[in-house]
């Protein structure tokens, strides 16, 4: 593979690359940047300035501790036992003095990230949920695993930058100290130091290099290995059932291949890496001996001096060889950078979708009624025409059934009515949102109690007794008594059957009473006494709703029949609209 290889999406933007290019500290910086021009900025500030402190402190204690052991050094070797206890307590006031500074810094270090993690997550979340960017994510497959990016990089990152930028602000500091230390006692070894640690920078850097991708991949293939296995773990029933276990299996197999694959690359970079990395450190330790030892043995320096410069050098060394020895992480880091920055950017693009400029379905909000003016739906490609020239209005006495073929984007149409479909033309007027409630064929069912459950998403406090009313109405008056109560929380969509789960929706419309409803094949799991209960309490309220299904049950429920056809022609041969029946 050609080391300089980028990753691509779908709309060929740079994923990945495994350099620390222009693009990298783009993204970084986008992602840094929002935290701290934000409201918690005083208290990060104030975090990061303590934190400096403490660690400017803890160089200059480094610095002051290579002058006490060369003095302690140098008391041995004159045998001065006056001296020597006089600097051992010296050296015992600096352990003390340290190790206040040891364990206060992590601490506030751990405190600044979990702030700027929290703040973080809150932002991903709800930039994840506007404008139902997630929707668009997943219906495009623009990013994979975001709930990983969310609940793993997110952490990674942030910890991450407070933990490099205060080692890069520390080996500054560090280098600059102990390079004039070790200046003071010899120029020719400071010079040394300074073209080793450039040369085994750029090497590490080429060996490297390749690591940002593979960590980028090995990221993504252990999410969606996870991915599967949850799927598995979800749908347990259903492959019993298919008795599908050998296939899922297989399955299962080709995705975690794909782990130990790339891992068995990644393994191998890193020896490759690492051999250098064990290499370059090892012989750093010998150069100040080479450099020194003549002058040492000569008698221009005492032992002392002699142990003061082989410190100070290893220190520096560690300083200017930041990138040397912490390659590997860098390399993990700059993945996490981009999983987050490819997300972030994918969110954004989501929530203002502009690929096909005014090739869109043009969607008003506000109005008295739901009405569909000359709409079409096209297929996400653009390739094939869905529905064509389709318009009715729905007022707010009307009930209007959707019928029609399967394949006859029955389904799509209530995605365009909610702003999900825009592939296409035409004009829809609705009202907002909150007068609008759209119901599913397979219900969405929250993780909370059924109180909640019942209440989702606008219904607000409702008394126990409304509930219970409204639970009796639907037939589910039992299921508080089964599972404890309204408040008990369980995982509801395992529990319930799904006809249950279709009639606790029809609950939530009965509580929610918007002015509007779009029922997508809302009865399907119900027997026909069931759903005509359901459609004869729902005729109760002040509720014009549009239902989509096949049932000829239906009909008598609706005041308008709409027959979709199948479109199977090329969009530019279409001129029909669909039939309207009383």
């Amino acid at each position: 593979m050609n080391t300089n290889a980028l990753l691509h999406d779908g709309a060929d933007r740079v994923i990945a690359s495994d350099r620390f290019d222009r693009v990298f500290w783009k993204r970084l910086w986008r992602l840094v940047r929002p935290y701290w021009s934000s409201e918690r900025r005083p208290r990060a500030f104030a975090l990061i300035t303590a934190m400096t402190v403490l660690s400017l402190a803890a160089v200059g204690m480094q610095a002051v501790f290579s002058y006490v052991s060369r003095d302690l050094m140098n008391a041995l070797q004159a045998k001065d036992s006056a001296r020597f206890y006089h600097l051992l307590t010296l050296f015992v006031v600096w352990i003390v003095v340290f190790v206040p500074i040891a364990a206060v810094y992590p601490y506030l270090t751990r405190l600044l990230g979990i702030d700027w993690r929290e703040w973080t997550t809150d932002t991903f979340v709800r930039k994840m949920l506007r404008h139902n960017s997630l929707y668009h994510i997943m219906r495009d497959h623009t990013v994979d695993n975001p709930d990983q990016r969310i609940s793993e990089d997110v952490n990674s990152f942030t910890s991450g930058a407070l933990n490099y930028s205060m080692t890069v602000l520390q080996a500054i500091v560090t280098a600059m100290t102990f390079f004039g230390i070790l200046w003071a006692i010899s120029r020719s070894l400071a010079l040394s130091l300074i073209g080793y640690a450039l040369a085994g920078t750029w090497l590490a850097i080429i060996i490297g290099r390749r690591l940002v991708v593979i960590n980028f991949n090995q990221q993504r293939f252990e999410a969606d290995y996870r991915f599967a296995l949850v799927h598995a773990r979800d749908n347990a029933e259903a492959i019993a059932l298919y008795d599908g276990a050998r296939d899922e299996a297989a399955q299962l197999d080709r995705r975690f291949a794909r782990v130990v694959s790339n891992f068995k690359l990644l393994i191998l970079w890193q020896r490759h890496l690492a051999l250098y990395t064990a290499a370059f450190d090892s012989a750093a330790g010998l150069v100040p001996y080479f450099v020194l030892a003549g002058a040492y043995f000569s008698g221009h320096f005492q032992l002392g001096e002699f142990t003061q410069a082989a410190y100070a050098f290893s220190v520096l060394q560690s300083s200017l060889s930041l990138v040397v020895n912490q390659f590997q992480a860098l390399t993990e880091y700059a993945s996490v950078v981009n999983r987050l920055a490819v997300f972030d950017e994918a969110c954004e693009n989501a929530a203002g979708d502009q690929r096909r400029g005014d090739r869109q379905i043009e969607l008003v909000e506000g109005g008295a009624q739901v009405s569909l003016e000359d709409v079409t739906l096209m297929t996400p490609d653009w390739s094939r025409a869905l529905q064509q020239h389709v318009s009715f209005s729905l007022g707010q006495s009307d009930r209007i059934l959707l019928s029609g073929p399967t394949g006859a984007a029955k389904t799509s149409l209530m995605r365009a009515i909610a702003g999900l479909w825009s592939f296409g033309s035409g004009r829809i007027l609705r009202p907002s949102r909150e007068e609008i409630m759209f119901m599913p064929q397979k219900p969405y069912l929250i993780l909370g109690s059924l109180r909640q459950q019942m209440q989702y998403p606008h219904a607000g406090e409702v008394s126990s007794e409304t509930l219970m009313e409204v639970l009796r109405e639907v037939d589910l008056a039992y299921l508080p008594e089964h599972f404890a109560g309204l408040d008990a929380e369980v995982h509801w969509a395992d529990v319930l059957s799904g006809g249950e789960q279709q009639r606790l929706a029809f609950a939530r419309l009965l509580l929610n009473r918007p002015r509007f409803a779009i029922l997508d094949e809302a009865t399907s799991a119900l027997d026909g006494d069931s759903e005509e209960r359901l459609y004869t309490r729902l005729a109760r309220e002040p509720i014009a709703f549009i239902s989509i299904g096949h049932r000829a049950s239906l009909h008598k429920f609706h005041n308008e029949v709409i027959e979709l056809p199948l479109v199977l022609e090329p969009a530019s041969e279409l001129s029909d609209a669909p039939t309207t029946t009383a």
